[in-house]
C-alpha cells in the first residue's frame, strides 16, 4: 500500500533526526557558539565547536525536519480514520464468511457493506494523495539534508568506531544520554 511506503519512509527519516536532540534555542544567536559533544559507549570523549559548514548542515536538517513534521499533521487524523475503517472491515469480514466442517456460508449483504466501507476507505486515502506526495517529497529533502549533515560531522567522529553526537545551540546546556549515531 502506498500509504505504508510513504509513512515508513517519513517515519524513518523523522526517527533518524529525532535522535539528534535538536535544540529549542533560536537560530538567530551567534552561530560560532554551536557546540558538539561526542560520546563513545555513552561516555563523553570530546567537546568542540561546530564550523560554519557543520552549522549550516545542522540548521538545514532542522528546517527540513520541521517541514516534515508540519506535513505529517494532516495525516494524523486520517490515520485514525484508516484504523477505524480497517477494524470495521475486518469485523464485517469475520461475520460475512462463516465456515464449519460441512458448510461455507457467505452473507452477501454483509459483503456489500464491506465493499461500501472499502470504497469509503479508498476515497479517504485518495483525498490525501497530495498530502502523501508532499510528505514523500519532503522526506527526500530530509534525506539529502541528513546526508550532508552526516558528511559534515564525520571529521569529528572516531574512525571505524560507533560514536554518538549531541549538538548544543548557543546557550544550551548538555543533556544526559547519547543522541545521534554516525
Amino acid at each position: 500500500m502506498n500509504l505504508v511506503r510513504i509513512t515508513t519512509s517519513a517515519l524513518l527519516a523523522a526517527a533518524t533526526t529525532a535522535c539528534i536532540g535538536l535544540s529549542s534555542a533560536s537560530t538567530t544567536i551567534d552561530d560560532n557558539n554551536y557546540r558538539v559533544i561526542t560520546f563513545k559507549d555513552c561516555k563523553k570523549v570530546h567537546e568542540g565547536t561546530l564550523n560554519n559548514e557543520q552549522i549550516a548542515a545542522y540548521q538545514q536538517l532542522k528546517r527540513e525536519q520541521e517541514k516534515l513534521e508540519s506535513l505529517e499533521l494532516p495525516l494524523s487524523d486520517m490515520e485514525e480514520q484508516v484504523t477505524a475503517y480497517s477494524q470495521q472491515i475486518e469485523a464485517i469480514t469475520n461475520k460475512a464468511v462463516v465456515e464449519d466442517e460441512n458448510h461455507l456460508r457467505i452473507n452477501k449483504s454483509l459483503l456489500k457493506e464491506q465493499d461500501k466501507l472499502t470504497k469509503q476507505l479508498d476515497e479517504l486515502i485518495a483525498s490525501h494523495d497530495a498530502d502523501f506526495k508532499a510528505l514523500d517529497e519532503q522526506a527526500k529533502h530530509m534525506e539529502k539534508a541528513a546526508t550532508l549533515f552526516d558528511e559534515a560531522m564525520k571529521p569529528m567522529m572516531e574512525q571505524g568506531e560507533t560514536t554518538h553526537l549531541q549538538i548544543l545551540a548557543p546557550g544550551e546546556t548538555e543533556k544526559s544520554g547519547c543522541f545521534y549515531t554516525i
